[in-house]
């Protein structure tokens, strides 16, 4: 599989697979639009600078922090966006 790559790369593409077995992939999604990021492996706390290709969201995020998030948006008419609710006015 990894026998295009020079023998000092394979040997961290091999040990990097070896720490995923038995771990829980998930889609990590941007917090303002919801398109795909990343695509993690395990539940740590990794601290990543995500940029979305979509809305232009460039921030540092711990993905641990994004793991649970679900997106509520409301789409705002007037203005022509979609924007989501805080926590505070989720509830109301």
């Amino acid at each position: 599989m990894f026998e295009q790559y020079p023998p000092q790369l394979r040997r961290k593409l091999y040990a990097s697979q070896q720490l995923a077995i038995g771990k829980a992939k998930r889609n990590v999604k941007c917090p303002v639009c919801g398109s795909l990021l990343y695509k993690a492996v395990g539940r740590e706390h990794q601290i990543v600078e995500a940029f979305c290709r979509k809305c232009g969201f460039n921030e540092v995020i711990d993905l641990a922090l994004f793991r649970t998030m679900k997106l509520k948006q409301i789409y705002n008419e007037k203005e022509g966006y979609w924007y989501c609710l805080h926590t505070e006015q989720q509830a109301g």
